[in-house]
């Protein structure tokens, strides 16, 4: 079935409107099933829970004060100390250290009439005393629950407490002797800062953002605000002046939020995008092959890949086709290449390869040292007169294989320069020891022992050598090297060949 761009991009529409009302149906099915009033209990679930880790967790501050006070309660020295029978009690056992271990800014003590006996305000982490005064004549209402109590046993009573409008926690209880019975000895009172290291105690524990304010403070917050609960406590006035505000992590939903709309047709635009890349994707390779096509009719190449994505057989057979053919011509293309840079017979570079090394060289002469050998193969007319063009061929092959492969101790460049005549470029960032490079060459040429019994010089294939040693002089052009290093090489000839001669340029 044949289908116009227009009638593709029909069906696109439809499809991206029939899967964005699937999804929206999907949606509306799942809140159905899993309703708001569902999330909302859950959530006020995890509420209660939080709030209740917080109040045992305040449960267990105020159970550690009342445990430190009925042991002091219950101590024949406290007894003493009020009978005036022990006056270094406070300096031996109510000392800044006791404060600071006990966690306590206040302590005082009564005789049985409430007559304060010892009191002390004391910051332990600043170590600094506080005024009382604001409590002084408040005693009688602050022990009020004690006095109530029995005198047979010893029993403590927590309490939360306003003092400098810094929240406390206060505990009472009455002085009895060291078996916990006979309380009618006094009474003792303990006050407990609720501030910084309290509060960052019960959000460690918790993990929720807990404040605890007083009164006052507390007039500035919304105690209805959604997600927070407020947890009042006592005074000794049973009057809530401390509030412990919870702010939960466990969120009340939002019957349907921007988010979830946003989500919806988020979901439906990328749903309408998607299908119009599919329809790009159906024609893209259609439209490549018509660009390939164009870049070859103008000359230049390009190349299609294999890796796109087809609707049908059809579509890929012809793109596969196409790159067939972009293929071939890309390997034609890489073999002329080669061919053009390089010497069929030999394999090595020929004159253009190393007209375009030499000008790469010339860009950066300033830092390199340069020499320039021009090799000749001595007497290899007789050579090929005797032994035939075919062994001619052999011994090139050879001698260029065997120029690559010679050692050195520089970058090495190796072209034919003509007949049986080879040129060698030499660069190295530090000196060139031009002897001693076209040693190696010409020794690796005599190790080939190759067989020429019509040389006057030696029974084997040997070669002269003139070497122009640039050195870091600014370079010309290569013919002018080579007015350097053609001199050379018939000196060397005329030294009796199989030899190397070293000119300066």
């Amino acid at each position: 079935m044949k289908i116009s761009n227009f009638s593709v991009k029909q069906l696109t529409v439809l499809a991206s409107i029939f899967i964005a009302a699937t999804f929206v149906i999907c949606y509306l099915t799942f809140r159905y099933f899993f309703t708001y009033d569902l999330a909302v209990e859950r959530a006020l679930n995890q509420q209660q829970e939080e709030a209740q880790r917080v109040k045992t967790l305040i449960k267990i501050q105020k159970n550690d004060l009342a445990k430190n006070l009925m042991d002091y309660a219950s101590w024949n020295e406290v007894t003493e100390y009020i009978a005036g029978e022990n006056d270094d009690f406070l300096q031996d056992s109510l000392n800044d250290h006791s404060f600071s271990s006990l966690e306590v800014q206040g302590v005082f003590i009564f005789d049985h009439n409430v007559s304060l006996v010892s009191g002390r305000l004391y910051d332990y982490t600043n170590r600094k005393e506080i005024s009382y005064g604001p409590i002084r004549y408040k005693f009688g209402a602050l022990l009020a629950d004690s006095l109530r109590s029995p005198t047979d046993k010893v029993t403590s009573f927590i309490k939360f407490l306003v003092l400098h409008d810094q929240p406390y926690i206060m505990g009472t209880a009455r002085v009895c002797n060291s078996e916990g019975i006979d309380c009618d000895k006094g009474f003792m009172m303990m006050i407990k800062p609720v501030g910084q290291e309290f509060i960052r105690t019960l959000r460690q524990a918790t993990g929720l953002a807990v404040d605890i304010k007083t009164r006052d403070e507390f007039e500035s917050v919304d105690r209805f605000a959604e997600n927070v609960s407020v947890i009042e406590k006592l005074d000794y006035k049973n009057e809530s002046t401390v509030f412990v505000v919870v702010h939960h992590s466990a969120k009340i939903p939002d019957f349907i939020t921007w988010r979830e709309l946003s989500a919806v047709l988020a979901f439906a635009v990328f749903m309408f995008g998607f299908n119009l890349y599919l329809a790009h994707i159906i024609i893209k390779p259609v439209k490549r092959a018509r660009g390939a096509l164009d870049s070859l009719m103008s000359g230049n190449a390009s190349v299609l890949t294999e890796q796109d994505s087809f609707i049908s057989y059809e579509m890929r057979d012809f793109v596969y086709r196409i790159n067939e053919v972009f293929n071939q011509l890309e390997a034609k293309q890489k073999e002329l290449e080669w061919v053009a840079l390089h010497d069929a017979l030999t394999k090595v570079g020929n004159r253009r390869s190393l007209q375009q090394y030499w000008d790469a060289l010339v860009k950066q002469s300033g830092s390199r040292h340069i020499s320039l050998l021009l090799i000749d193969i001595d007497y290899f007319k007789p050579f090929n007169d005797h032994y035939g063009h075919i062994e001619g061929d052999s011994v090139l092959q050879q001698v260029a294989s065997c120029l690559e492969q010679a050692p050195t101790q520089c970058e090495k460049f190796v072209a034919r320069f003509g007949g049986e005549e080879f040129c060698v470029v030499l660069s190295s960032e530090s000196k060139i020891e031009n002897q001693q490079e076209a040693e190696w060459l010409r020794a690796a040429i005599v190790e080939l022992q190759i067989s020429h019994q019509h040389s006057p010089i030696a029974d084997c294939i040997t070669v002269s050598i003139g070497v122009a040693d640039c050195a870091l002089q600014p370079l010309d052009e290569l013919q002018d090297i080579f007015l350097v290093a053609d001199p050379a090489l018939y000196q060397a000839k005329d030294l009796g060949r199989n030899q190397f001669a070293v000119r300066s340029f």
